[in-house]
């Protein structure tokens, strides 16, 4: 009897990690990465030199299905990226840490934006898939 209960203990548990992994899966096949089209090329501020900034960015979408909402928005994130990054130091984009911050920031401002613009909350990130800073 004890490994009759026991047998379907484990059962059970094998079933609930198989339903788990299929979820995470589920999960990740609705997500969709949307190019923000061509490089960004920018000044950035705080330098005696002309310094520039050529970054190329992506968006990570919760939902395939809200591809169109980012497309129709494209030219008001790119404005948004636009803004913040050139207020940034170059030393700041050099620095990996400080990139990060600054990813984050990117982040959370264009999904206020997508927020406000569609009424939806449909981005999960933003990804600097290239950085140039010359």
């Amino acid at each position: 009897m004890q490994k009759l209960i026991l047998s379907a203990t484990i059962l059970m548990m094998v079933f609930a990690q198989v339903n788990a992994a299929d979820d995470e899966a589920e999960a990740r096949a609705a997500s969709a990465y949307i190019s923000l089209g061509d490089p960004m090329v920018l000044n950035l501020s705080g330098s005696r030199r002309l310094t520039f900034l050529q970054l190329s960015a992506d968006v990570l979408v919760s939902d395939s299905d809200a591809e169109e909402t980012i497309k129709t928005h494209v030219p008001a994130i790119r404005h948004s990226l636009i803004m913040l990054l050139s207020e940034q130091k170059a030393g700041d984009i050099k620095s990996p840490a400080r990139r990060e911050e600054i990813r984050l920031q990117a982040t959370s401002q264009v999904q206020a934006l997508i927020a406000d613009l569609s009424g939806s909350a449909v981005v999960s990130e933003i990804l600097f898939s290239s950085i140039l800073v010359q």
